[in-house]
């Protein structure tokens, strides 16, 4: 639905901005989606961290990606300068009429004076109170008094328009590269696997916090391969997540079934591993919002997380909370660097069950 206030605006060119972790700039695609719902022929382009960039490098919907290496700051200020201005200059470029920013940077500030916008969007942080940010942009959208998913959040910002989006309209999206996927099949090849229909494990998160027991990930894993299951475990080129991954499959019983494509693959590539599996296991990570954006089955754990705000988008996932099997601390009180599992809770059982009850409505698997 659109009120009279969001037909008199159309805009034709719009600049996000989302300047954090890999897994929030996925989630800003229904956003994306909802403008080219309610603006068809509008031109979406994003600013986002250049490690971020893989999230929406082949989203068709998002027509120029701005990246800001942070890097730049290792390069001395004269240089990092330099880098700001040509970014600036390519933006202003653009011409853009809307800006949607989705953090509490004061960078969003300079964009929506600087660029020259007619409509500029920020959220009314309690902690930008101030005449800087009340002023810095055309429209304040308020935080929602109740708790919501992140993506529902940032939808939020669209009734400044005289939008009323439904946020359960609006997926993620991901889109898999051709070459990726032709990539990790000939990956997969070389380490062994015979196109047999896969379940991927990804048992490694940014955060160790949110990792389960790699006892428990092993035990898992050979109860699916006795079951007849075959095995894909991916993890990032981390030598935390190796070590873990290591650890692991040292663990098992048999892994005659079981293929390690740990550290060998891009984000790209992960999405397309992801897609070729019947089915995922992982935890509150990137990861799992790849996943949920590809809409694939399957199990995640969640530990001290705000699940509320973090969850799998609108897929067919089932949500374990360690939380459910014992009193976890606050959110907010966790230090992420910390190495305490708080997952470790979760029965492997319960874990076994979930992925048998989601598993028992798919169709039959094909080998490729």
């Amino acid at each position: 639905m659109e009120t009279t206030a969001a037909m008199s605006f159309v805009p034709q060119r719009a600049l996000i901005t989302k300047l954090r972790h890999h897994g929030d700039v996925l989630l800003t695609t229904p956003l994306i989606r909802a403008l080219h719902h309610y603006y068809p022929g509008i031109e979406v382009d994003a600013l986002i961290y250049r490690e971020t960039e893989d999230m929406l490098r082949h989203n068709p919907q998002v027509a120029q990606r701005w990246t800001i290496d942070r890097r730049w700051k290792k390069e001395g200020v004269r240089t990092q300068v330099a880098h700001e201005k040509r970014l600036w200059q390519a933006m202003k470029a653009r011409r853009y009429d809307l800006l949607i920013h989705l953090t509490e940077s004061w960078r969003g500030v300079a964009l929506a004076r600087g660029l020259g916008v007619a409509r500029s969007i920020a959220f009314a942080y309690p902690r930008r109170d101030n005449f800087f940010w009340r002023h810095g942009f055309t429209d304040l959208a308020p935080l929602p008094e109740a708790p919501c998913h992140n993506v529902a959040l940032q939808l939020s910002t669209l009734p400044a328009l005289g939008l009323t989006p439904n946020a359960a309209d609006f997926p993620l999206s991901l889109t898999v590269d051709a070459a990726a996927r032709t990539a990790v099949l000939a990956a997969l090849r070389n380490i062994g696997w015979q196109g047999q229909p896969y379940l991927l494990i990804h048992p490694g998160a940014r955060w160790f916090f949110k990792c389960w027991e790699n006892a428990s990930f092993a035990a898992v894993i050979d109860a699916l391969v006795a079951h007849g299951q075959t095995i894909v475990l991916t993890g990032a080129p981390d030598a935390r997540e190796t070590e873990m991954a290591a650890d692991i499959l040292s663990r098992l019983k048999d892994t005659a079934r079981v293929h390690s494509l740990v550290g060998l693959l891009s984000l790209v590539e992960l999405a397309a591993a992801i897609d070729e599996a019947r089915f995922f296991i992982g935890v509150d990570s990137v990861p799992m919002h790849m996943a949920a954006a590809l809409q694939k089955p399957g199990v995640v754990l969640f530990g001290p997380s705000k699940v509320h705000e973090w969850s799998p988008w609108q897929a067919p996932i089932t949500v374990l909370k360690a939380a459910d099997w014992t009193t976890l601390p606050h959110p907010d009180s966790i230090d992420t660097a910390t190495t305490t599992r708080y997952l470790a809770a979760i029965p492997v059982v319960a874990v076994l069950e979930a992925v048998q009850a989601r598993m028992a409505g798919l169709p039959p698997p094909i080998r490729r």
